[in-house]
């Protein structure tokens, strides 16, 4: 019986050896790929014609106090547009999250509140993880490069799936909003090892070459509505969800 426990413990201990390597691992890879594309000051930023900012709720899900993590990433992209670093703001976020939250709606009308006009956004309902609204970005609006908008954390991961999803894209930046302090963030910080690893099984289960949806969406990625033109200075022409031409379309 001994000789089992001690096994088992073996195994176990090993098994802890080995998840904790493969998250030390895939953080510094995701960590060492974003060097040199995440910056903290507003003047390393490259000027682009888009800024996506990354979705999040106003308030904790579950202590429902207020998310300092929506209010950073408000006062990133707030800063990037009045700095002229970017043009439009494509605002990726869950369209129902946390009972009924429109998470781009509440981050528009933050904004228009701050002075950023609403027809410099356009809003992603379909953002319902980082991977979505990235691949929204480039598959449903065209945007082939873009300045990405988050805390440090989440601008490193969105990096590489930007970089490594075989989406037709380059030159991708990301600022860096602040990140809180508090017991929550520390928490999330934590969170994103897993995170990390989970980015890369995501990875490799997207195969664009084969036209294959990516798993975990119910439906595909697309925007809030089943039609919307979108208005963007990178798009010549408007263009609707299907990737036509409006005006032609209608003819």
């Amino acid at each position: 019986m001994r000789k089992v426990v001690k096994f088992l413990f073996i195994i176990t201990c090993a098994l802890i050896v080995l998840c904790i390597g493969i998250m030390l691992i895939c953080n510094r890879i995701v960590v060492g790929n974003a060097d040199g594309k995440a910056f903290s000051e507003i003047d390393s930023i490259r000027p682009a014609k888009v800024g996506l900012l990354l979705g999040t709720t106003p308030q904790a899900r579950l202590t429902k106090v207020t998310n300092y993590f929506f209010i950073y990433r408000l006062d990133a992209a707030e800063q990037l547009y009045k700095a002229r670093k970017i043009e439009k703001i494509l605002i990726s976020g869950d369209e129902d999250s946390l009972d009924g939250i429109n998470e781009p709606e509440c981050m528009m009308d933050s904004l228009v509140a701050r002075g950023v006009p609403a027809s410099a956004i356009i809003m992603d309902g379909k953002g319902f993880r980082t991977i979505c609204s990235v691949i929204n970005a480039n598959k449903v609006y065209g945007l082939k490069s873009f300045t990405i908008i988050s805390q440090k954390f989440h601008n490193e991961r969105a990096i590489y799936q930007a970089e490594h999803l075989g989406l037709d894209v380059k030159n991708i930046q990301a600022y860096n909003a602040k990140m809180p302090t508090s017991r929550r963030a520390y928490l999330t910080s934590i969170r994103e090892y897993f995170a990390r690893v989970k980015m890369f099984w995501d990875i490799l289960n997207y195969a664009p070459e084969k036209n294959q949806p990516f798993k975990a969406q119910s439906e595909p990625c697309a925007p809030r509505d089943s039609i919307v033109t979108v208005y963007l200075a990178v798009i010549d022409e408007p263009m609707d969800v299907t990737g036509q031409d409006v005006d032609a379309k209608a003819k």
